[in-house]
């Protein structure tokens, strides 16, 4: 994702808050079946750019590893980074990422009180 107006859409979505990042999701209205699309954040107060294209880089690396078989076609999904991410084990990151998308998912399915 590019496009400011995506990440603050994705913003008002499903959010699943994680020790290492949150998980922002949103189903696109116009874009049913298409491939789903990733966006990365992190904020100036985790750090200088230096810290904050590391923490992006080793999200992306997540994303790209493990979201083909987990992640829905036609959603947007965001990943806010935080600091904890820098220092965590890969193997960690990949855990929160699985158990995010799959609490997001699960929390689509339940009907609405």
């Amino acid at each position: 994702m590019k496009k400011r107006a995506d990440f603050l859409a994705a913003a008002k979505g499903r959010r699943q808050h994680q020790r290492c990042f949150v998980m922002q999701a949103r189903k696109r209205r116009e874009a049913q079946g298409s491939a789903p699309r990733f966006g990365f954040t992190v904020t100036k107060k985790t750090g200088n750019s230096v810290i904050r294209n590391r923490i992006r880089r080793r999200l992306r690396e997540i994303v790209r590893l493990h979201a083909a078989g987990d992640a829905r076609p036609g959603m947007d999904y965001v990943l806010v980074g935080r600091i904890e991410a820098l220092t965590a084990g890969f193997d960690d990151l990949r855990r929160e990422f699985l158990g995010a998308l799959h609490k997001l998912h699960s929390a689509e399915r339940k009907p609405d009180r």
